[in-house]
């Protein structure tokens, strides 16, 4: 787990503060620069183990060409992505073409030119037909070369042919490995950037349906809701609750204290009244000013009363301080209460525009106080 922890930070080198496609060209290229890397060490150990002083020369060749895939690394965190790219790709075109000048075609080294040319369209930011088919067209170009003019027979480097066989072997192996190792690298980095679109998606979606000062449902968060009740309570004969609350006063509060008090106040008494509904499906949203909705499913008028009533006693008891509130002292809310569905009401709308009425009656009443609609849309005695 280490060591695969150690990879990714590796391959990551660059990455930090750009798009995601630039991450996954990014990531892309120090991959290639790491597994080019990885991919020559075990023949350099063959040698090594083998006659060091025999195989001298493809020793010290390897070297640069190592030196040069893992330079792709410090140019990406330098910013030099693109220099970093072609210095990659550029390494591995011309390793593969050279180690095989050196050790034969039998080696397989050339087959790395299939993994190649299938990973160099996703190392470029955008679409690039013509530079892409010339990739692929030079890679095509240099393995024939590789094929046709390096029998073992005509190579400086001389290598058993039992040991060519596992070399072919390992070769084939490898780059059929590394083929699909990188593309399921990408496929991680394509899911990522999926996954990080979606929640920024989310993200704004809920932005959308919530009001910025407050933090509760907006007006067009309610009448979403509003609606997806209404159908709810049509299709199962049930009925839907309303609260329409206002902060009394709350002008005069504002000329008093000013807004940024105002602005608290109603961050307050937004929250006292999420404190007070009880389930999942019961909403509080600003509809505007210093008034709020409570929407409450399947909730007789009853219940929806005794919820008013504690919504109303919790704002009371904050005690925020109010010269001009009269008798009360404090910051308080008047609420009206209606009650109805499909079959009592002829739309949301109407039994918005009943609890509204309520609302008034409760004004009316003295404020700091609860007022029901009855069916016909009139106020009746609260609480």
């Amino acid at each position: 787990m280490r060591g695969a922890a150690l990879l990714e930070r590796l391959w990551s080198v660059g990455t930090r503060g750009q798009s995601p496609a630039r991450v996954r060209q990014i990531a892309l290229t120090n991959q290639i620069a790491l597994f080019g890397t990885a991919a020559t060490v075990p023949y350099q150990v063959y040698y090594l183990a083998t006659d060091p002083a025999y195989y001298t020369l493809i020793l010290v060749v390897n070297l640069p060409f190592i030196a040069g895939y893992l330079s792709g690394l410090p140019l990406n965190a330098l910013g030099r992505f693109d220099a970093a790219r072609n210095l990659t790709l550029g390494t591995a075109f011309v390793h593969m073409v050279v180690a095989t000048a050196l050790i034969s075609n039998a080696s397989g080294v050339h087959l790395f030119y299939y993994t190649i040319a299938s990973v160099s369209a996703l190392i470029f930011l955008r679409r690039r037909t013509a530079r892409l088919a010339l990739l692929a067209a030079l890679a095509g170009a240099l393995f024939m070369a590789c094929h046709l003019f390096f029998p073992p027979g005509s190579v400086p480097v001389r290598i058993p042919e039992p040991a060519l066989r596992v070399m072919y072997a390992f070769s084939a192996l490898s780059a059929m490995a590394l083929t699909c190792l990188f593309s399921y690298l990408f496929r991680l980095e394509i899911d990522r950037a999926e996954e990080a679109l979606t929640e920024s998606n989310r993200a704004l979606e809920r932005l959308a349906v919530l009001d910025p000062l407050t933090g509760v449902a907006n007006r067009r968060a309610l009448e979403q809701q509003l609606e997806q009740e209404w159908e709810r309570a049509r299709r199962h004969g049930t009925e839907v609750a309303l609260l329409v609350c206002d902060v009394d006063h709350f002008k005069a509060y504002n000329d008093r204290y000013g807004h940024v008090a105002g602005d608290a106040c109603l961050q307050q008494v937004a929250s006292t009244l999420e404190g007070v509904i009880r389930r999942a499906t019961d909403l509080v949203a600003r509809y505007g000013g210093e008034e709020f909705v409570v929407v409450l499913p399947e909730t007789p008028l009853a219940g929806a009363l005794r919820i008013a009533e504690d919504a109303r006693r919790s704002v009371a008891e904050l005690a925020i301080p109010h010269d001009a509130a009269g008798d009360a002292g404090v910051v308080t809310l008047s609420i009206g209460v209606a009650c109805g569905g499909p079959g009592s009401a002829a739309s949301p709308d109407e039994l918005l525009k009943r609890a509204d009425v309520a609302l008034y009656e409760a004004k009316r009443q003295g404020r700091n106080t609860v007022q029901a609609a009855d069916l016909a849309g009139s106020a009746v005695a609260g609480g």
